[in-house]
């Protein structure tokens, strides 16, 4: 893109409501984006909130900033040209990308289906599938009959969406995620044999949900998988049947949760492995690792293999 003034981001940010203090010269140029470790002349760069400069002061004894978004704590160093002083600078950060910087993607990557006919060559629809407007379908997909999909919502390559699965507005799924397969409950017979009980449930997903690609969301047995409102779950994560998820939690890969657990809203599952039956509390952090064999309390986080509380 062509370079950009200053003052049109002080200008997109006060249209946003943010609060801020921008000191320097709003008619200098921005020429681009880079990261504060790979910092390329005349581009706009952040720190985060969990950083700080001084940290990489080093790199920059003989050089300038041209736009550096830092925390309000944050010190002003000699390097900035020019500062903007947020909260939450790295959320700030990608806001400004996405308004400024974001391309217009490609059209022919996706089809655009508004209710069929769907392209045949490309992924698979059910004529009894129920597609939402503005739903965007990538190539080599399945979408079984009884299928439900709200309004906005991406799908992207090599998807498998199976029947009795309702997935809600604006959502993301990435590309190789299978959802609503049956899920694996092997029952002992009485000379323990084994024998795998169907399941009859299916899936929920509400609305604003970003599933990560090469995810597997297994079916209920009776009743629904549930993923609730606002939950992120990156690549490679699999939640068994049964499991009930609330709303904001965010997985990080690579994570797996056994049947029926239940997870409360707002945690924080950090490429854990989770034990079928298990309560997790609102709150909750997983820490990275972890292999949990019991409920987790409200709040608590817990490290380790089994995991632990955390001390502090």
């Amino acid at each position: 893109m062509s370079k950009l003034k200053i003052k049109e981001i002080v200008n997109y940010l006060e249209s946003t409501g943010y609060k801020f203090i921008f000191k320097g010269d709003e008619n200098n140029l921005i020429s681009g984006f880079s990261t504060l470790f790979n910092y390329q002349e005349g581009t706009i760069t952040f720190v985060s909130s969990l950083n700080s400069f001084n940290d990489h002061a080093a790199l920059f004894k003989d050089r300038k900033i041209q736009l550096i978004i830092i925390d309000p704590d944050e010190e002003i160093h000699e390097s900035f040209t020019n500062v903007i002083r947020i909260e939450k600078p790295k959320k700030v950060f990608f806001s400004i990308l996405d308004h400024f910087f974001t391309e217009t993607s490609n059209e022919d990557m996706f089809m655009i289906v508004n209710n069929h006919p769907a392209d045949s060559k490309r992924s698979f629809i059910s004529d009894n599938a129920l597609i939402g407007k503005n739903v965007r379908i990538g190539s080599g997909c399945v979408i079984e009959e009884g299928v439900y999909i709200g309004d906005n919502t991406n799908i992207h390559h090599n998807v498998v969406i199976r029947s009795k699965t309702k997935i809600g507005k604006n959502c993301t799924i990435l590309s190789g995620t299978i959802i609503g397969e049956s899920g694996f409950n092997p029952l002992k017979e009485n000379d323990n044999s084994r024998n795998l009980i169907k399941h009859y449930g299916g899936v929920t997903i509400k609305d604003n949900v970003h599933i990560g690609d090469n995810c597997n969301i297994s079916k209920g047995s009776i009743e629904d998988t549930i993923i609730k409102s606002g939950v992120k779950i990156n690549k490679q994560v699999i939640l068994a049947h049964n499991v009930r998820v609330g709303e904001h939690t965010v997985f990080t890969a690579p994570t797996f949760v056994g049947g029926s657990v239940q997870i409360g809203e707002k945690c924080h599952i950090a490429a854990t492995v989770i034990r079928n039956q298990c309560k997790i509390g609102e709150n909750a952090t997983l820490g990275l690792g972890s292999v949990v064999v019991k409920d987790v309390e409200a709040g608590e986080t817990v490290i380790g293999n089994p995991a632990r509380p955390m001390v502090r």
